[in-house]
């Protein structure tokens, strides 16, 4: 959660957070290599935590609560994933986050309906706005899950 916090801090100093997504890759590694419990609090706290905090993302419009949203289907998709389905890293790293698009875009129209806004333009932007951080993501993520849940593996587990 700790990474899930100040990663869009450093992001948002130099303007690139709604482009590059920094809160979502801890996010999805926790839905990958924590416990559920341990996942949805990531996923769910953190966009909350971060606009008590530090304003963004805004409660108002609700940006913070649409992402808490995708944190939660985020963790639940890849810990799905990861543990029914025994997907590869890639694999899962791609579904969560076109199954996170689509949440957004839902979402981002629902909203945009009931704010009177123009729903087409805002439900595309949205979506792919986060274009350069979904493709790091997916060239990334991947060898890092798989590092980790190795190193996971190897260590002892209490009795």
């Amino acid at each position: 959660m700790a990474a899930a916090l100040v990663l869009p801090l450093v992001f948002h100093a130099l303007g690139l957070g709604s482009e590059f997504l920094p809160m979502f890759p801890p996010i999805i590694m926790a839905g990958c290599l924590t416990a559920l419990p341990v996942g949805l609090t990531v996923g769910i706290l953190s966009p909350l935590v971060s606009a008590v905090l530090t304003g963004m993302p805004p409660f108002f419009p609700p940006i913070a609560w649409i992402m808490a949203i995708e944190g939660a289907v985020m963790v639940l998709t890849a810990r799905w994933l990861t543990e029914k389905v025994h997907a590869g890293a890639r694999t899962v790293v791609i579904l969560v986050l076109l199954v996170d698009r689509l949440v957004l875009l839902g979402a981002v129209l629902a909203v945009a309906t009931w704010l009177d806004l123009p729903r087409g333009v805002l439900g595309l932007v949205s979506v792919v706005r986060g274009a350069p951080g979904i493709l790091i993501m997916i060239v990334s993520l991947p060898p890092l899950i798989k590092t980790l849940a190795g190193r996971l593996q190897s260590m002892p587990q209490p009795e």
